[in-house]
């Protein structure tokens, strides 16, 4: 018992640490600034081949189809008769997006780059809401599907906050740091409930 419980509350410990440590290279390391603004510049130097595409998928980690895909996700918790599976489906993209939003007001601050010209990005942008609504919705499916479907899911779902998160800095919306942040707010959010789903 205190091992299942014990392996996710380790792992929501090691994602808050992470995200904390992250947020203070991000805005406090001038090199790893630097680096941050680096690589994506080199995202947005594909906007042009690759900005008809990375709109739309971006798009997809907007509120509407966010909760499309939840619904969805509850739908499928429901038809296998598991409705707290639907419940900690809807806590995890519910708690992860809101402790996202609260995030990027709270350490809203500029992060002007030279090597970005005029492609800089607003304060508002640690961590990626975009990012946090594609990880928590694909952590949802994995906890409402059955579990022989997981790995696929899983699979589907990495890809999912990849081609997210690579387009929203294709896009110019946020750093490589802010989607990292995103990713780790949702996790976080995710180890959490699975711990809480395996109390007894």
């Amino acid at each position: 018992m205190a091992k299942r419980v014990g392996a996710p509350l380790a792992a929501w410990v090691a994602c808050a640490c992470a995200l904390v440590g992250l947020a203070l290279v991000a805005y406090g390391i001038d090199a790893a600034q630097r680096a941050d603004a680096t690589l994506l510049a080199r995202f947005i130097a594909h906007d042009g081949t690759l900005g008809s595409f990375a709109n739309p998928v971006a798009h997809l980690g907007d509120p509407l189809p966010l909760l499309v895909l939840l619904a969805v996700a509850c739908a499928i918790a429901l038809w296998r008769g598991r409705p707290l599976d639907a419940v900690a489906a809807v806590v995890v993209v519910a708690g992860a997006n809101l402790t996202t939003q609260v995030l990027k007001v709270a350490l809203a601050h500029p992060r002007f780059q030279s090597v970005l010209g005029s492609d800089q990005l607003g304060p508002v942008a640690f961590p990626s809401g975009h990012a946090t609504a594609a990880t928590s919705i694909a952590i949802a499916f994995a906890f409402v599907v059955a579990p022989e479907w997981r790995p696929a899911v899983g699979v589907a779902g990495a890809c999912f906050v990849a081609a997210v998160g690579c387009s929203v800095m294709v896009l110019a919306w946020h750093f490589p740091s802010d989607v990292l942040g995103g990713i780790l707010v949702a996790s976080g959010w995710g180890f959490a409930v699975l711990a809480l789903r395996r109390v007894d």
